[in-house]
C-alpha cells in the first residue's frame, strides 16, 4: 500500500465520516434511490479500510487521537 502522511489520513477519515453522516441523513429523509444505498455501502467500506490503516499506524506513532474522536463517535 502506498504511504501517506498521517495528517492526510486523519483528514480522509474525517471527510469520509462526514460524507457517511450526510448520506445517512439523506436516506432518512426518504430522498434516496437504490444507487444511494450502494454509494453508502461503498463509503462504509472505505471507512473500514481507513480505520484498519489508522489502527496499524497508531501502534507505532505517538499522539494519534482516538479514532472515535476523529469520526465523531
Amino acid at each position: 500500500m502506498p504511504e501517506i502522511k498521517n495528517r492526510t489520513m486523519l483528514i480522509a477519515i474525517q471527510a469520509v465520516a462526514a460524507h457517511i453522516r450526510a448520506m445517512r441523513e439523506e436516506l432518512a429523509d426518504g430522498d434516496a434511490d437504490a444507487e444511494d444505498y450502494v454509494l453508502l455501502e461503498q463509503a462504509v467500506e472505505a471507512a473500514e479500510d481507513l480505520e484498519r490503516a489508522y489502527d496499524a499506524e497508531a501502534r507505532t506513532v505517538l499522539n494519534m487521537p482516538p479514532y472515535d474522536d476523529l469520526v465523531g463517535g
